[in-house]
């Protein structure tokens, strides 16, 4: 039993009163919520439990940018060949304009140097036409311009700290430094 001078003194373990009352809050409020959030992040460790979710985001992203790559690459393929035909349209009109020309010319035998000089002309422009529509560099040019793309800045991942989070951070070191 308590004396006198320990009158605030528990009987059983000689400590001031209330200890044993705040030794049982503390264990059930702080070390069981402790060893409560211990359990689940451990729990979290060996899993992609949180970033599930974000990986399907990624993923789907990734589905998403690929489709509308596709999509313009059929686009691009689709005016190429649209560019390359009436190109072509247009070198074999030439070509026909001036197919009737020789005709002509070689049916009346008429054959006069001002006259094959200018279908001279006439051939070689139509060959200088024919050779740009098939230089290779030019398409090459078609496929730089579009590497302008920063692939780095499509999407990325950034975290995002709460308030509470930058004020706890505040308090340890707070208290570390003590």
């Amino acid at each position: 039993m308590a004396t006198g001078n320990n009158s605030n003194r528990c009987s059983v373990c000689n400590k001031a009163a209330g200890v044993r009352q705040l030794a049982i809050k503390f264990d059930d409020e702080v070390v069981k919520s402790h060893d409560e959030l211990l359990d689940q992040v451990q729990k979290l460790e060996g899993s992609n439990y949180l970033s599930s979710d974000l990986f399907s985001q990624i993923e789907q992203w990734k589905k998403t940018a690929i489709e509308k790559i596709e999509r313009a690459a059929e686009k691009a393929h689709h005016e190429l060949t649209k560019l390359i035909d009436k190109k072509r349209t247009e070198i074999t009109k030439q070509l026909q304009s001036i197919t009737k020309d020789i005709r002509l010319v070689r049916e009346e035998e008429n054959f006069l140097e001002n006259d094959i000089d200018q279908l001279k002309q006439v051939i070689n422009k139509i060959k200088q036409q024919l050779g740009k529509l098939i230089q290779k560099d030019k398409t090459q040019t078609i496929i730089i311009e579009n590497n302008q793309i920063d692939w780095n800045r499509l999407i990325y991942i950034r975290e995002i700290e709460d308030e509470w989070s930058i004020e706890e951070q505040r308090i340890i070191r707070e208290k570390q430094s003590k």
